[in-house]
């Protein structure tokens, strides 16, 4: 019986070319890593979730704001699956923020971006 062996999946880099990669080398690194990594997939949520609750000042992470264009200018091996993961992190971010006021204002923004990021 013949075995195949799978190349394994590269991970794109933008050698320098992008803010996020200059700023945050390292979690630009896992989130290049979200369309093909579950672990990468699972940071990217949980750094959604305690975004609000957790002081990340001196972290070196790519912040909510900077989440759906960095999807956008990146290549993803599965791009819908990139897409649906930084859509459904900037979702969590923002519900947070509509649940502390002026919900209206921050629905309509939110709505907004994830339009952006859908097309």
């Amino acid at each position: 019986m013949t075995t195949v062996a799978h190349a394994p999946v590269q991970v794109m880099t933008c050698r320098g070319e992008c803010p996020a990669a200059a700023r945050y080398p390292d979690h630009h690194e896992v989130l290049l890593a979200v369309d093909t990594d579950p672990g990468a997939m699972l940071a990217l949520l949980e750094l959604a979730v305690t975004w609000h609750e957790l002081d990340y000042t001196d972290e070196a992470v790519v912040g909510p704001a900077e989440w759906l264009d960095f999807a956008a200018t990146h290549q993803w091996v599965f791009p819908d699956r990139a897409e649906r993961a930084f859509s459904l992190a900037v979702d969590i971010v923002g519900r947070r923020i509509a649940g502390q006021g002026a919900a209206a204002d921050v629905a309509s923004s939110l709505a907004t971006v994830i339009e952006l990021v859908r097309n």
